[in-house]
């Protein structure tokens, strides 16, 4: 019998208190972990298939790293969540300049510079494999300098 492909494993890390140990009563105990930065990592992880990538930090955790591999992928607002997430990709296999200039183009568009949504349009049409790339665009566009994407499920 052939044994199937393994799956996509999508990750999402945020930073925050939670309350982690084994719950639970007679005859069901679980290892698990409670709280609002759980909740918004698992709620990241889940956000991970509407992006088009595999692991999402939010900046939060972003801030507490000392390496920086990370590209931009906007601002959304997590399913259930009221409050906008700024999120980023770790692409440790992107050259390096590269990141940086889009990393330079996200902050100029966010700041309200239009042009440099037509430069980062650019550098999504010249990289037709990279689908997170080509989806950070679209969302940015929709949103606007400052904005952010309302994602529409789980």
């Amino acid at each position: 019998e052939a044994i199937p492909p393994p799956g996509c494993t999508r990750v999402g890390t945020h930073y925050g208190e939670a309350v982690v140990g084994s719950l639970g009563g007679e005859g069901r105990i679980q290892y698990t972990a409670l709280g609002d930065a759980m909740n918004t990592a698992a709620r990241l992880e889940s956000a991970n298939k509407a992006l088009k990538t595999t692991a999402l930090v939010s900046s939060e955790a972003k801030s507490r790293m000392t390496l920086n591999p990370f590209r931009p992928m906007g601002r959304v607002v997590l399913s259930g969540r009221a409050t906008p997430v700024e999120v980023w990709e770790p692409v440790p296999e992107m050259d390096e300049a590269v990141r940086e200039r889009l990393n330079a183009l996200w902050a100029q568009y966010d700041g309200g510079d239009r042009d440099a949504l037509v430069q980062l349009e650019e550098m999504a049409a010249g990289a037709k494999e990279d689908a997170a790339l080509a989806e950070f665009v679209y969302r940015i566009r929709e949103a606007g300098p400052g904005g952010h994407f309302v994602l529409a499920s789980k």
